[in-house]
């Protein structure tokens, strides 16, 4: 059974997948026995704060070694509302919170963290860090190449909010899937919260 039918299977998909095909589920239950059931042992999540996602990722996937990336640094054009000095207190959080797991921190940006990993050494990484449209694209064109064929690209936020702290998520992904000839990928309808979104990396 091919990634693609394991999908089809868990989250009881009828007919054809297409682009942007809602499913049940959510990012720390049925991502995550995703991630298990396809043997993955080796990921990567892009923007961590206070470390919250990363911790159900190492509780949720067996034997997982994870790359948890941010700068905890203050910028013009990200979350101007959060000082430096509350950053460095979400990084050491997130560092306390990491510590009894097989997880790595890497305080830099994703435009330099990117470079630290060889194309397709990664079995999934999971997007989430700054949301306006140019850093979105960003993201999902340098991280999706470290992501191994058959593995899976994955972020969070698929919704759209303009204004001073912009989420231009929605917009990003399809255009980028066109783009790159992705004819299926996944939008988990979250009980809670905002979706994430998902497809398999060929």
């Amino acid at each position: 059974m091919n990634t693609l039918e394991i999908i089809i299977k868990k989250f009881n998909i009828t007919g054809t997948p297409h682009v942007g095909t809602w499913v049940q589920g959510s990012r720390s239950k049925e991502l995550l026995e995703l991630y298990a059931e396809l043997g993955f042992t080796k990921g990567a999540e892009i923007g961590v704060e206070q470390g919250i996602y990363s911790e159900e990722m190492c509780k949720g996937v067996p034997d997982l070694t994870l790359y948890s990336i941010d700068p905890w640094k203050a910028y013009g054009g990200y979350r101007e509302h959060v000082s430096q000095g509350k950053l460095e207190i979400l990084y050491q959080t997130a560092y306390n919170r990491l510590k009894p797991y097989n997880c790595y921190i890497i305080r830099d940006l994703s435009e330099n963290a990117h470079e630290l990993f060889q194309d397709e050494s990664l079995d999934f990484v999971y997007i989430d860090g700054n949301h306006d449209f140019l850093h979105v694209t960003n993201d999902l064109e340098y991280w999706s190449r470290k992501v191994k064929k058959g593995g899976i690209v994955a972020g969070h936020d698929y919704i759209r909010r303009s204004g001073p702290y912009r989420n231009h998520v929605k917009d990003v992904i399809p255009a980028f899937a066109y783009a790159n000839g992705i004819r299926e990928w996944f939008i988990l309808r979250e009980p809670k919260g905002a979706s994430s979104w998902f497809w398999i990396k060929s």
